[in-house]
């Protein structure tokens, strides 16, 4: 019976042996190939997964840099404006002194402009004075017609201009003195 099928008939030991040789060549190539080659996947599935953590640390890293250069950028700005604040205190203290030290010493030269017109003045008064003596001396020994000694004329002189002082001062005229109608300021007590 087995030979009217024809071409379409089953050979058992033929599939047997096909089975077989194919499970020895699954076997040969799990053993020799697929093992190696899933070694070698493995690997590169490793460096692959290596890669990506050296990149994920990267990036972790390069995230902590730029926090830091942030950090320090800030901290950079802020020490700036700190400085630029005591500077600016700085110039501003500068700047009091020397109007303090202006002020001093426009004081200074006005305390002594004005020391030196009194003793200016002190010193034309003391002339003005010297010269009204030497006058009323020469005067007085005009008027009386004989001459004096210098100390009488002197003290006499210092007396007159310290009554005609003292009056003016006061605003008491004597008559006689003050150039009025007794004799146009040479009366009897004149000298």
């Amino acid at each position: 019976m087995n030979e009217n099928i024809g071409p379409l008939a089953l050979n058992i030991p033929l599939i047997i042996t096909q089975i077989i040789g194919f499970l020895l060549l699954i076997w040969f190539l799990w053993v020799v190939i697929f093992k190696r080659i899933f070694a070698v996947l493995d690997e590169r599935q490793k460096e692959i997964r290596d890669v990506y953590d050296g990149l994920d640390r990267d990036r972790a890293a390069m995230e902590e840099t730029r926090r830091q250069y942030e950090e320090r950028l800030a901290n950079i700005e802020i020490e700036a404006r700190e400085r630029i604040q005591a500077a600016v205190k700085e110039a501003q203290a500068l700047r009091d002194n020397l109007i303090a030290d202006a002020r001093q010493n426009a004081e200074s030269i006005t305390t002594s402009a004005r020391n030196e017109a009194e003793r200016e003045r002190q010193k034309a008064f003391l002339e003005m004075r010297q010269q009204l003596v030497a006058l009323a001396v020469a005067a007085a020994g005009k008027v009386v017609g004989e001459s004096l000694d210098d100390a009488r004329h002197t003290r006499l002189v210092d007396d007159f201009i310290t009554e005609v002082g003292s009056d003016r001062v006061t605003g008491v005229g004597r008559p006689g003195l003050s150039g009025g109608p007794n004799g146009a300021g040479h009366g009897p007590n004149a000298f």
